[in-house]
């Protein structure tokens, strides 16, 4: 694998190369194999998966593509997707299971469990950490990593399978999506190069963004106009809110995957740290998005409601109304907030001689 043509130095290569070569082991050898995502997918889980899978094909393996959520429209562009399923009932013990931008059965979904537990072998492909091991035959995590179609990029390269142009834009996908179209700060110089490379095998920049950005339904636009319309300013501009009632989503007939990074537009607002957006798309029962500049781990907010996710992005799933919700959320973000800026001062003041 010649990992110089990628542009990476030693300092930036954390490629753990025996477990890669494990994996590739495996996956020659095996012949049959079940792909899972995580509810709610997104365009690293997507994107990983069809590479992954169609890759396996390619090669004469059995594989079942899972996904217990439907894909979002955005990215039904993506060569494969019509043969992901939500029927999990095909799963065997002598499948092997690959866990994709997720390490934990329940992140799977309802059936996460039956699944992860049918398997003999397990292997898990994700770039972000559990807080234990799963118990799998091959855990690759890295949070170093920009996406999760980072690993599979790698995965292929260390396989020498062939990219194919169907193949570099689901990776592609994989990698703008969750970069933020490279503005997070996730965005390394090694993402750039991944993405210069996928380029030229076939992915078209323009095409993605376009499938991706200037395709949405207009139902989409109603829901948004409702949203925005809800937007809440707390701690001093600190804090901004905004969320998504049941009837919003019945008048502008828009689904929960409509409302995909609406977040971003309360993150947009100069003086705000942390972002919220509650969706309670059916009554009693709320999905919550979490994002923050600088400072702010919105993954530890998350991990205490039941969710996870990254410093800078997280979320959970909760029962109760917005209302409900957004009253305990905001009370303990708002207690977090004052922490820091207690530290701070005290650090600053430390600093000066105040104290």
């Amino acid at each position: 694998m010649d990992f110089d043509s990628l542009g990476i130095t030693k300092k930036e290569f954390k490629i753990d190369r025996d477990k890669l070569i494990a994996i590739g082991n495996l996956l020659t050898n095996e012949k049959k194999f079940f792909l899972a995502c995580h509810m709610r997918p997104d365009g690293d889980a997507i994107g990983s998966m069809l590479a992954l899978g169609n890759s396996l094909i390619s090669q004469d393996k059995d594989v079942i593509m899972y996904c217990v959520d439907p894909v979002p429209e955005q990215l039904r562009f993506l060569k494969g997707t019509d043969k992901i399923t939500n029927n999990a009932s095909t799963i065997s013990e002598d499948m092997t299971l690959i866990m994709l931008d997720c390490s934990e059965p329940k992140r799977i979904g309802a059936k996460g469990e039956e699944i992860f537990y049918t398997t003999k072998k397990r292997i898990v492909l994700d770039h972000h950490l559990s807080d234990q091991e799963p118990d799998v035959t091959i855990c690759y995590q890295d949070p170093s990593l920009f996406a999760t179609g980072a690993l599979i990029f790698y995965l292929l390269e260390e396989l020498n399978w062939p990219i194919n142009k169907d193949l570099a834009e689901s990776l592609y996908t994989a990698i703008l999506t969750d970069t933020g179209c490279f503005r997070h700060n996730n965005t390394t110089e090694l993402a750039f190069e991944m993405a210069k490379k996928l380029v030229g095998l076939g992915a078209r920049p323009d095409f993605v963004a376009q499938m991706l950005y200037q395709n949405y339904p207009l139902r989409r636009l109603h829901l948004l106009a409702f949203v925005l319309k809800t937007l809440d300013i707390r701690l001093n501009g600190k804090i901004a809110t905004i969320h998504a009632t049941p009837e919003m989503f019945k008048v502008s007939k828009a689904t929960e995957a409509d409302s995909e990074d609406f977040v971003s537009y309360a993150r947009s607002i100069n003086t705000v740290e942390v972002a919220i957006f509650i969706r309670e798309v059916h009554a009693g029962h709320c999905s919550v998005s979490l994002r923050s500049k600088r400072f702010f781990n919105v993954a530890k907010v998350a991990k205490e409601f039941g969710g996870g996710g990254h410093f800078f992005a997280a979320g959970f799933r909760t029962t109760g109304t917005v209302q409900e919700v957004r009253e305990k959320l905001l009370k303990r973000v708002e207690e977090l907030l004052i922490e820091i800026d207690t530290e701070i001062l005290i650090e600053v003041q430390s600093e000066s001689g105040d104290v």
